[in-house]
């Protein structure tokens, strides 16, 4: 099924960065991930791109590179937060292993106990929230990547 997204963009201020007019502006790139959310697999995504401004920008190169650099970024943010997790699982296991040394005092390892799990529960919570919002972020932008992009001057 075909689906389209009806972008209008009055001025170049609307499409690019304030201070940068380089760079596609980030509330542009987040918009379209956030209409193109609900858009499944099998659907054939078209952005239809209405320009009221003297276009003398190449508006789908930049758009496609600006979603390859989300899509990178949302990759190193996948990497980044793997490598937390692996460390929350260190400092539980470490806390929890330390934990048996004091047989004698009830206090302290009570203490240990709580503190090697906090992580580890830290740990599972970012692999079941984070992980999957970022691997749903990746498939959007992958999505738009490939996507039909019509530039139409009104």
């Amino acid at each position: 099924m075909l689906k389209i997204i009806d972008i209008d963009l009055l001025s170049k201020e609307d499409f690019l960065e304030k201070y940068n007019h380089t760079k596609i502006a980030n509330d542009f790139l987040e918009y379209l991930i956030k209409e193109a959310k609900n858009i499944s697999k099998k659907d054939e995504l078209v952005l239809n791109i209405k320009i009221n401004f003297n276009n003398d920008l190449d508006i789908k190169e930049m758009l496609i590179n600006a979603l390859n650099k989300e899509y990178i970024n949302t990759i190193n943010d996948h990497y980044y937060n793997n490598l937390f997790q692996l460390l929350l699982f260190f400092i539980g296991i470490s806390f929890l292993s330390l934990s048996t040394f004091f047989e004698n005092s009830v206090l302290w390892k009570e203490i240990l106990l709580i503190g090697g799990w906090v992580p580890i529960w830290e740990m599972i919570e970012l692999e079941l929230f984070n992980d999957v919002r970022g691997r749903k972020r990746k498939k959007i932008i992958k999505k738009l990547i490939n996507s039909e992009i019509k530039l139409i001057n009104f």
